[in-house]
């Protein structure tokens, strides 16, 4: 009997020791007081020291800069003959464009003024004649000189406008074709256009901006540029020439102008996309994911002896991917949950799991 009761009573001591170990275990996990409690499983990151800016984001696409477009076209009725370019080649300067020749009916005011001008002649010498036989009158003699200058300056001025034989347009300045109007054949009016050639490193590009942004942006604001269909080329950096301060009626956003850098490798026409900084602060910085709705205010969470410490904070500059905060009295450095702060309460255990 004794060694029964004996047994007894190491039994119960073993079971009074093994759930007493369970409980300070569990407590030393998450419980208070002894009492089991849940743990959270939370990923953090560092508070971090440092710069922010706010960015806009705008699109567009490369126009030729003010000036840099030239119109080529002739003053006379014109017939093309060849065209020697076309739409978005390079050309350097003196390069052969096209070939043209005066239209029929120029041709013949040509004609018709050279024979005017002949015929004007004629009748000045007459007249003198007449006049040496006191058969004319001086009156009748300065009309014949009048005349005569008329049809010479007519003569000239088709002359000096190129109507004559066919000839070959050059290139005033190296470029870039913009468009080629003209086609081979037809008649083109005195002073329509033949082509547009865009001046060599005279571009810019034009964007976008939402109305509700455009007192944000300013002249010599810089922008960073991206190519959109070639996005492993490398950012370039321009500045807004202009602000047009007027809404497009197809696009509904506000021009915004801005210069390229010398050498920027961007093609007209081609879709661009720009980062205008808008806002620059210092100071303590965490990831948007970090940051709660507290009543009228914000809240985070940050890590202490694998327990969570709630603090009260206000927030300032914020973009897309991070907050500034201010106040709780928290350092460049401590652990921030950002995946899992939903869960949490103030004092609560917690388990950080690794970050890829």
């Amino acid at each position: 009997m004794r060694w029964g009761r004996s047994i007894a009573i190491i039994l119960i001591l073993v079971v009074i020791l093994t759930v007493a170990v369970w409980r300070l275990r569990h407590a030393e996990e998450g419980g208070t007081g002894g009492t089991p409690g849940p743990v959270a499983k939370v990923k953090t990151a560092p508070i971090r020291q440092g710069v922010m800016t706010e960015n806009i984001t705008a699109y567009g696409s490369v126009i030729p800069a003010p000036g840099a477009l030239q119109t080529v076209s002739v003053p006379f009725e014109s017939q093309v003959m060849q065209i020697m370019v076309s739409s978005g080649q390079k050309v350097s300067k003196g390069n052969d464009l096209l070939e043209i020749k005066p239209s029929p009916d120029a041709a013949l005011q040509l004609e018709q003024a050279a024979q005017a001008y002949d015929l004007a002649r004629q009748s000045l010498q007459f007249m003198e004649r007449k006049f040496e036989l006191k058969l004319a009158t001086n009156d009748q003699v300065l009309q014949a000189q009048q005349a005569l200058q008329q049809a010479q300056l007519r003569l000239e001025s088709m002359k000096k406008r190129g109507v004559g034989a066919p000839r070959i347009i050059h290139a005033d300045v190296g470029g870039l074709i913009k468009k080629v109007f003209a086609q081979e054949g037809a008649i083109v009016p005195a002073g329509n256009p033949l082509l547009e050639i865009v001046a060599q490193n005279r571009l810019e590009v034009r964007l976008g901006v939402e109305p509700d942004d455009i007192n944000r942006v300013a002249p010599n604001q810089s922008v960073s540029l991206t190519r959109v269909n070639v996005p492993a080329a490398p950012a370039v950096t321009g500045h807004i020439r202009k602000v047009s301060y007027g809404v497009d009626p197809a696009t509904r956003l506000v021009d915004v102008f801005v210069t390229l850098p010398t050498g920027a490798e961007f093609l007209l026409g081609e879709s661009t996309s720009g980062e205008i900084t808008v806002a620059t602060v210092q100071g303590l910085i965490v990831p948007h994911s970090a940051v709660l709705p507290e009543g009228q205010g914000y809240s985070l969470f940050t890590i202490k002896d694998n327990r969570a410490v709630k603090h009260l904070v206000q927030v300032g500059l914020r973009n897309d991917r991070e907050v500034e905060i201010k106040g709780g009295d928290l350092q460049a450095g401590e652990p921030v949950v950002v995946l899992g702060n939903y869960e949490l309460k103030d004092g609560m255990a917690v388990k950080v799991e690794a970050t890829p």
